[in-house]
């Protein structure tokens, strides 16, 4: 089994330590003692989906130590491919917005898209799944035009009726033109979907340019807390979401550091108002451990105030397998019991049950027992 590394309340193997520093890191003997041991260790052959994102922006930062010789033809060769797939993405992106805007839906971008033309700077940072915000009013339309710009719908499909669906806060495309997954999200933060805070961010988004557009992205602040979040989860992005938070903090930009020009407040503001404190203090203790990227210690004291004590299980658990799977079913009752409270809702049985079912794809509810039975003991 391999060795996983606690760093707060997220785990990472000493691989994915070695991949972050190398690709990050802006020290030349660190990034470099770390490229060498992570190359030793990887067979790119069957590298873990989390880290391929990565691999441009490893290229892109052992280069600027002189070592893009020394990476070998391969990784220069992705890095070369993930640049003419970017430019793809980001021309037919135009056509895209140009449609959302004449059908007279407001569009913000955010996470991949904002980031590789924000903060990476000349980075090649893949834009994929490409991110669009729009408000919650605005979210039918949008689908329809995505639809017809040739956009197919993967699961779970999202069914409007006049209302803005419960349990779901996108939907995924895959675009015909570029077979680019585009994700059409209609709530700022879509792990506390929220009206004010919504209202907020749209408010305190930045223009950035696109071609010769300029196009609403989401604000620094946002962003970090958005990212936060995926960072503190088990799925494939969460990886990257690091990454990003990181260049959000200044560790590869080509500009002044990010992190003293961090709006904290709001920082803090979004993590508190979204319920996001312990993933963001996960977060960036993480980055603290791996990059010595540190935030302000005032901040840091704030989140650790706020921080829920934790309990010890007082029930033994079978296995790690076992451990893990109740682990997930807790994170799904708490993302359950968030969607309730952002929206106003008391908790029941049957909506518990509802989400449930939709969580997981399922046809009927009476399979909503044999499909946790099997998730336990797989």
């Amino acid at each position: 089994m391999t060795e996983r590394i606690q760093t707060g309340d997220i785990l990472l193997t000493p691989n994915q330590r070695q991949l972050l520093t190398a690709a990050l890191s802006t020290g030349a003997e660190a990034a470099t003692r770390a490229w060498y041991a992570w190359r030793d260790a990887t067979d790119l052959d069957t590298l873990p989906a989390g880290q391929v994102p990565l691999l441009p922006v490893l290229y892109a930062n052992l280069t600027r130590f002189g070592l893009a010789e020394a990476t070998g033809s391969r990784l220069k060769g992705i890095h070369r491919r993930s640049w003419y797939a970017r430019q793809l993405v980001l021309e037919a992106a135009k056509l895209w917005l140009q449609r959302l805007e004449t059908g007279g839906v407001p569009v913000m971008l955010a996470d991949a898209p904002a980031l590789a033309l924000t903060a990476y700077g000349n980075r090649s940072r893949p834009p994929d799944p490409f991110a669009l915000i729009v408000s919650p009013e605005h979210a039918s339309a949008a689908t329809r035009i995505l639809l017809a710009e040739g956009g197919q719908p993967l699961p779970p499909v999202t069914a409007w009726t006049g209302r803005e669906p419960l349990w779901t806060t996108r939907q995924t495309f895959r675009m015909a033109a570029t077979t680019q997954l585009l994700e059409l999200h209609w709530h700022v933060a879509p792990f506390w979907p929220s009206d004010a805070l919504d209202a907020a961010a749209w408010s305190r988004a930045q223009s950035i340019a696109l071609g010769e557009r300029s196009v609403p992205a989401l604000n620094a602040a946002d962003q970090l807390v958005r990212s936060s979040v995926i960072a503190a989860g088990s799925g494939y992005a969460s990886l990257m979401a690091l990454a990003d938070m990181a260049v959000l903090l200044g560790a590869v930009s080509d500009v002044a550091p990010g992190a003293a020009g961090m709006d904290w407040e709001v920082v803090l503001q979004v993590a508190e108002t979204g319920r996001a404190n312990r993933a963001l203090l996960a977060a960036l203790e993480c980055l603290e451990s791996t990059l010595d990227l540190a935030a302000p210690a005032e901040v840091m004291a704030r989140l650790r105030v706020g921080r829920r004590a934790r309990y010890e299980v007082l029930v033994a658990t079978p296995n790690r397998d076992h451990a893990a799977a109740l682990s997930t079913t807790r994170r799904l009752y708490a993302q359950y019991r968030r969607v309730l409270s952002a929206r106003g809702m008391q908790p029941g049985w049957g909506l518990f049950l509802d989400f449930l079912q939709h969580r997981w794809g399922l046809r009927r509810r009476r399979e909503i027992f044999q499909h946790a039975v099997a998730r336990l003991f797989r």
